[in-house]
């Protein structure tokens, strides 16, 4: 005889879950708290989408704006030097982070890492910041966890009290002598239908509750949305498996209860903090403080040696006659490229232990299935770690392009022109 469940295992399980209140109290709860949270970030999403394209199309009329300006040629003498580097060092160096069809997703990770940033001819490490408003980030409310988040802190509790007592009060009220006499392929085939509904019940409940958030993202896509409705259905079989087993446990159904809220305290809570601080131990963060004490000591030196560094540049271009002694803004420019040369490696070791301290978590975030799944939404924004570096280095990448067209025009003190600005780099991201 099969052990798999036959359609009359499938109606009765189908007709106890029916009859049973507390189970759709509980499904309601949790479709209403998805489709909230969902309508909250598809909306957001579309807004960001929204903002990011008008601000490119304000970042269009500017650049046009200063082509017009210049076409008639920079200010004469002294002056065009300085109005190529104001010009260098504004807005027109803007760049911004693109996100993937899956944004709603991942969109609460953008109040935390920087997306807009600025390419210029001053230091960005040292005295540029991100534009727009200035805010402390300790004091910015983030307001409500990801969708991700809300996902897997509250699906598994459903899932948990949906498969409470499936067995356990069978014995309880001593009917489970009963149901194996009344099953003849034993006791696997109505646990398996039992869970199979639950199962359903759970998956559908998560899609039409979460599918909201891509529905309302202009930029998402049907990839997107299958690709998330797997991780969906992967992460609910999971918190039904360990529900299933926790109820044919050899344990009052109580008991059963604590141990099932210990496995979601430890599976949603302890194995992420865990995980972090083994992730922090394999790839600790550079020193902070002694970051703070180099970025000074290259301000120092290159203030120091100003002159030196502005007769150095004209020494490695031979081809850019020599203005010496050199007048601000000729003499300040040098000092910000070699306070640059130093600034970039030290940035960057942090940038490395970011990405590695990513990689460990992702390498055993199986351990936790909530954390596996909000990785899952970041990878389908686009707003993990791995591709927050890559923005960062294609961003160094712009600003040296950005450079190499416009210093040299401070540095001779004729300026740029009209045609200079029109071949000014674009910031495209690849990935």
């Amino acid at each position: 005889m099969s052990p798999w469940p036959t359609p009359h295992h499938w109606r009765a399980e189908a007709l106890r879950l029916r009859r049973q209140p507390l189970a759709w109290i509980a499904l309601g709860t949790l479709l209403a708290v998805l489709l909230a949270a969902a309508v909250v970030a598809g909306l957001d999403a579309r807004a960001w989408r929204e903002d990011a394209a008008r601000q490119d199309q304000q970042l269009s009329r500017q650049r046009a704006a200063a082509i017009a300006q210049f076409r008639d040629g920079p200010p004469a003498g002294a002056g065009a030097a300085l109005a190529t580097y104001q010009l260098g060092r504004g807005e027109l160096g803007a760049t911004r982070m693109t996100m993937l069809p899956g944004l709603a997703l991942g969109l609460h990770r953008l109040e935390t890492m920087p997306t807009r940033l600025r390419v210029s001819l001053d230091s960005r490490h040292a005295d540029a910041r991100d534009p727009g408003p200035l805010r402390n980030p300790l004091l910015t409310d983030t307001g409500l966890p990801g969708l991700p988040a809300i996902v897997a802190l509250v699906l598994p509790l459903v899932a948990l009290v949906l498969c409470a007592g499936l067995l356990q009060d069978e014995r309880e009220q001593g009917r489970l002598g009963l149901l194996r006499v009344q099953s003849r392929r034993g006791l696997f085939p109505v646990l398996a239908a039992a869970l199979g509904w639950r199962l359903g019940a759970l998956c559908v409940v998560v899609a039409v509750g979460t599918l909201p958030a891509l529905a309302l993202d202009p930029g998402a896509s049907l990839t997107v949305a299958l690709q998330w409705l797997v991780a969906l259905v992967a992460f609910c079989a999971v918190w039904v498996g360990i529900g299933g087993l926790l109820s044919c446990a050899p344990v009052s159904g109580a008991t059963a209860m604590l141990a099932a809220l210990g496995s979601w305290l430890l599976s949603t809570f302890a194995v992420p903090a865990a995980l972090m601080w083994a992730a922090e131990r394999e790839a600790p963060m550079p020193s902070r403080l002694a970051a703070i004490v180099d970025l000074r000591a290259a301000q120092q030196d290159g203030e120091v040696r100003e002159a030196a560094l502005a007769q150095a540049w004209y020494a490695a271009h031979p081809d850019i006659p020599p203005r010496l002694p050199a007048v601000w803004p000729a003499s300040f420019v040098p000092r910000v490229l070699a306070q640059d040369d130093r600034l970039r490696p030290l940035m960057r070791r942090f940038d490395d232990s970011r990405q590695r301290q990513a990689a460990s978590m992702a390498r055993w975030a199986w351990l936790s299935p909530g954390l596996k799944l909000v990785l899952v939404g970041e990878r389908l924004a686009g707003t993990d770690t791995a591709r927050h570096v890559a923005y960062l280095r294609e961003v160094d990448a712009f600003e040296d392009r950005w450079r190499d067209l416009l210093v040299p025009r401070v540095m001779d003190g004729r300026g740029a022109d009209a045609q200079a600005l029109a071949a000014l780099p674009r910031f495209e991201m690849k990935r």
